[in-house]
C-alpha cells in the first residue's frame, strides 16, 4: 500500500506572487520627483489618461487586476497633498520630504523600508501600460521588463542582455529597459542593502541595479507577449496613447 500511495499526492500548485493570498507581493510606485520638463503643469502622474483616469489611477487599477494579493506602496514628494488625494484608502502612502535634494534612491529606501513583503515590484510612476504588460512577471525570479520594439526613446536607459539575462543597465543601447522590475530573493536583498546606504541617495536606480548585477545577482530580461506601453516625458506625449492604450 505504501508504496502506490503516491498516486494520490497532487502537487501545489505554485501561485505566481501577488495572485494567491499565501503569495503575498510588495508593488512599489515612485512619483516624488518634480519632473523638470512639466514642472509647471504639476505631477506627471495625475494626467488624464483614457476614461478620464490618472496615471497613477490607471497604473494602480492595472496591478489590483494582475496582483489582486498586493500591497501598493505610493512614494510622493513634490505636490504631495494633490496626490494623495486621488489615492484610495487601500494604498499606503510613504512621503520623501528631501525630494529636491535626493533622487529616486532615497524614495525606494523609504518604500522598502515600510514594505512587508518579500517579493517587490517596482514600476515608475509616469508610464502607461495595458495589463499584459504585468502577466506572469512574477512567475519566476527576479527580472526586469525590456523593450526591443522601441516603444521608448533612444535617450532612455538600455540593456545588455545575453542568454536573455540584463548584464547592465546604460544609456546609449538600442534595446531599453521599460522601468519595470521584480525583484525577490538574493536580488532584492542586495538592492534593499544598497538603497538602505545614505551615500547613495543621490544615485539612480539603474546605477543601484549594475551594483546587483556586479554583486552576483540575476535579473532576467522580460518582453511580455502583448505589452503595450508609454513614458509619458513631455506634453507631445499625451495625444498619442488615448486611442491606442
Amino acid at each position: 500500500m505504501a508504496k502506490n500511495s503516491s498516486r494520490f499526492i497532487v502537487p501545489a500548485k505554485k501561485f505566481a506572487s501577488g495572485t494567491a493570498e499565501h503569495e503575498k507581493l510588495s508593488v512599489i510606485i515612485p512619483v516624488a520627483g518634480m519632473g523638470h520638463r512639466m514642472k509647471s503643469y504639476g505631477p506627471k502622474c495625475l494626467f488624464p489618461t483614457s476614461r478620464n483616469r490618472t496615471i497613477l489611477e490607471r497604473t494602480i487599477a492595472n496591478v489590483k487586476k494582475v496582483f489582486p494579493y498586493s500591497e501598493i506602496i505610493v512614494i510622493v514628494g513634490f505636490e504631495a497633498d494633490k496626490i494623495i488625494d486621488t489615492l484610495p484608502s487601500s494604498v499606503r502612502v510613504v512621503e520623501n520630504q528631501l525630494y529636491e535634494q535626493t533622487n529616486i534612491v532615497e524614495s525606494l529606501r523609504l518604500a522598502l523600508n515600510n514594505s512587508i513583503h518579500n517579493n517587490v515590484l517596482i514600476i515608475h510612476g509616469d508610464l502607461i501600460f495595458n495589463v499584459y504588460t504585468l502577466y506572469d512577471i512574477t512567475t519566476g525570479g527576479s527580472c526586469a521588463i525590456v523593450d526591443t520594439q522601441e516603444r521608448f526613446g533612444k535617450n532612455e536607459i538600455g540593456v545588455n542582455i545575453f542568454e536573455d539575462k540584463i548584464t547592465n543597465f546604460s544609456y546609449g543601447l538600442a534595446n531599453k529597459w521599460a522601468q519595470i522590475i521584480y525583484l525577490t530573493g538574493y536580488e532584492l536583498d542586495s538592492f534593499r542593502s544598497l538603497c538602505s546606504q545614505r551615500d547613495k541617495n543621490k544615485m539612480y536606480m539603474f546605477e543601484i541595479l549594475n551594483m546587483v548585477i556586479d554583486n552576483k545577482g540575476s535579473i532576467q530580461a522580460k518582453e511580455p507577449k502583448g505589452m503595450q506601453i508609454l513614458e509619458v516625458d513631455s506634453l507631445k506625449d499625451l495625444p498619442s496613447w488615448g486611442k491606442s492604450l
